[in-house]
C-alpha cells in the first residue's frame, strides 16, 4: 500500500521561496523582451525609410517611363518596346513591395506596442505573485508560532490576541492571492492578444526585395 508524503509546513515555505525565484526570473525575461521591443520598433523604422526611398524612386520610374512611352512612339527613337515593358513591370512590383513592406511594418508596429503593454502585465503578474510568496511566509510563520504558544499552554486572552492575528495575516493574503489571480488572468488575455498579432505578422509576409 502506497503511502502519500507528509505534506509539512517546510513545504509550503519552500513554495514560497521558488515563488520569489520565479518572480526574479520572470523580471529578467520582461527586461530583456523590452530590449528585444526596442530592437524590432528600430527595424520597423528602418523598413520605413527603405519603403520612402523605394517609392521616391518608382517615381522617378515613371517620369522616365512616361518620356519612353513618349519616345516609343517614333519608330526611329532607340527606344524598344521591350524596355517599355520591363520598366513597367519593375514599377508595378515596386507597388507591390511597398503595399506588403507597409502592411508589415504596421504589423510589427501594433505587435510591438501590445507586447509593451504585456510586459507591463507581466510586472503586475510578477509583483502581485510576490505578495503572495511574502504572504505566504508570513502565515506560516505565524501558525507555527501559534501551534508553539498553545504547546505552551499560555492564558486564554494571549492564545485569542494570537489567533486573532493569524486571522488578520490569512484574510491578508486572500487578498493578495485574489489579485494575484486577477492579474494572472490579465497576463492570459493579453498574451493571447499577442499572439493574434504573431499570426497576423506573419501573414503579411510575402515576396519582397
Amino acid at each position: 500500500m502506497n503511502m502519500s508524503p507528509i505534506i509539512t509546513h517546510e513545504d509550503e515555505l519552500e513554495l514560497a521561496k521558488i515563488e520569489r525565484d520565479l518572480v526574479s526570473q520572470f523580471k529578467k525575461l520582461a527586461k530583456s523582451q523590452e530590449n528585444l521591443i526596442d530592437s524590432q520598433k528600430k527595424y520597423a523604422d528602418n523598413l520605413r525609410k527603405v519603403n520612402l526611398n523605394r517609392d521616391m524612386l518608382n517615381r522617378i520610374f515613371r517620369d522616365v517611363l512616361k518620356q519612353m512611352q513618349t519616345l516609343v512612339r517614333e519608330k526611329r527613337s532607340n527606344i524598344k518596346d521591350e524596355e517599355v515593358n520591363i520598366f513597367q513591370d519593375i514599377i508595378h512590383r515596386n507597388d507591390d513591395y511597398i503595399k506588403v513592406n507597409n502592411a508589415y511594418i504596421d504589423a510589427i508596429k501594433d505587435l510591438a506596442l501590445k507586447k509593451e503593454y504585456f510586459i507591463e502585465k507581466k510586472i503586475e503578474f510578477a509583483d502581485a505573485l510576490g505578495e503572495v510568496a511574502n504572504k505566504r511566509s508570513i502565515v506560516i510563520k505565524k501558525a507555527l508560532a501559534l501551534e508553539k504558544k498553545k504547546n505552551d499552554l499560555i492564558e486564554g486572552e494571549k492564545m485569542h490576541i494570537l489567533e486573532a492575528e493569524v486571522n488578520d495575516i490569512q484574510k491578508e493574503f486572500d487578498r493578495a492571492r485574489d489579485v494575484f489571480l486577477k492579474k494572472m488572468h490579465q497576463f492570459i488575455q493579453v498574451r493571447n492578444e499577442v499572439d493574434e498579432l504573431w499570426l497576423k505578422l506573419k501573414n503579411t509576409v510575402n515576396k519582397a526585395s
